[in-house]
């Protein structure tokens, strides 16, 4: 299965544009993960420590509180980093949505 979802992705991106105007509201909300992460990777499609600041700061600023020194910022990248290589690579970015939407979530049950 797992290789399944990895070709549908790349064939994905090579539908003409009004095939993509077709997708779920789910999907074209993966799409934007996908493009969130790619405007604050670099070539190499990873994040440094600075841009998974930026991209907290910016994207997620309401689910998650400003990161503002640097020892907060550590923490969140030492825990993210699972392969220890110094970056964030997209399995690892996906792990913080996931972590950030399942927090999101549960807080909806708690009022």
């Amino acid at each position: 299965m797992h290789v399944c979802i990895h070709v549908f992705i790349f064939s994905l991106m090579d539908f003409p544009l009004h095939f993509r105007q077709d997708l779920t509201e789910l999907e074209n909300s993966m799409v934007n993960i996908i493009k969130i992460f790619h405007s604050y990777s670099g070539e190499n499609c990873k994040l440094r420590k600075g841009d998974l600041k930026e991209l907290i700061n910016t994207q997620l600023s309401t689910f998650v509180k400003q990161i503002q020194d640097s020892e907060t910022l550590d923490i969140i990248f030492t825990d993210l980093d699972e392969n220890h290589d110094q970056e964030i690579d997209f399995s690892e970015y996906a792990a913080l949505i996931a972590m950030v939407t399942s927090a999101c979530h549960k807080s909806f049950h708690e009022d």
